[in-house]
């Protein structure tokens, strides 16, 4: 049984709630392991055709609990925490089933990062985000700075990362760092309908080009094309492809089942 994380299913849907409520979900150790268990374990469940990751209570994540940290073999606790970082931004960008992050409240330093690995973001008003790494003598982790670049240029990711400033949902909307926010009330309606939607679309075909748009930023247009041709080519032979084809030349609705 999983620590610190809770993982609760709606038909095709996994909801993982981040799950220290008293503690703003700051990441304990069993929490950092438990998500990327979670995010692991995904990968494997074809049943599962859309996530959405949310903390309990008023806060998404405070980021990480340094109290952890301490302990009689410091060094190896800090290896252990990066692992687990490591393993659960590469689970979450490399699962080729959509993430959704439902920020119900602050997502702050490891918090935020985790926020901007999932591939949309849905906030509340009330929501806040905050690079703080420096504020306690750290750089960026959980893969923070490698999707800030890609969300908002370099200037902008040096002066989140430098200032450690907090800032708010409708500022993360104008830098373009997440896709909609909504008040609070409507929050879990609004991300879960989403959620549907994507786990009823033909998402075969979003989770390969969800693996496409992340291998691409390394490619140039050669290896682009190369690389988008062979995911046709495997996309074409898919069910949800041929269906999708039928329901065309039938003027009917296709109905998608994700493989």
């Amino acid at each position: 049984m999983l620590k610190d994380v809770l993982v609760e299913k709606k038909k095709n849907i996994a909801i993982i709630s981040l799950d220290r409520p008293e503690a703003l979900n700051a990441m304990s150790l069993d929490m950092r392991e438990g998500l990327a268990d979670t995010f692991e374990e995904l990968a494997e469940l074809d049943d599962v055709r859309a996530v959405v990751l949310t903390g309990s209570g008023k806060a998404f994540s405070a980021g990480g609990d340094m109290k952890s940290w301490e302990g009689p073999d410091k060094d190896k606790i800090i290896k252990s925490i990066m692992e687990f970082a490591r393993r659960t931004i590469t689970a979450i960008t490399s699962l080729e089933k959509p993430v959704i992050a439902m920020v119900n409240g602050d997502a702050i330093g490891a918090g935020c990062n985790l926020a901007l690995a999932c591939d949309l973001v849905i906030a509340s008003e009330n929501a806040r985000f905050g690079e703080v790494f420096v504020k306690v003598g750290l750089g960026p982790d959980w893969g923070g700075a490698y999707h800030l670049l890609r969300r908002i240029g370099m200037v902008k990711t040096k002066e989140l990362l430098f200032t450690g400033k907090i800032f708010s949902a409708q500022e993360a909307l104008d830098m373009g760092l997440i896709n909609q926010i909504v008040p609070l009330i409507e929050l879990e309606e609004t991300t879960m309908k989403l959620a549907e939607k994507l786990s009823r679309s033909a998402t075969r075909a979003i989770g390969m080009t969800k693996s496409y748009l992340h291998s691409v930023w390394q490619m140039d247009i050669k290896e682009a094309l190369k690389y988008e041709a062979s995911m046709q080519i495997e996309l074409m032979k898919t069910i949800d492809h041929k269906e999708s084809v039928k329901a065309f030349f039938n003027k009917s609705k296709a109905v998608f089942i994700g493989k």
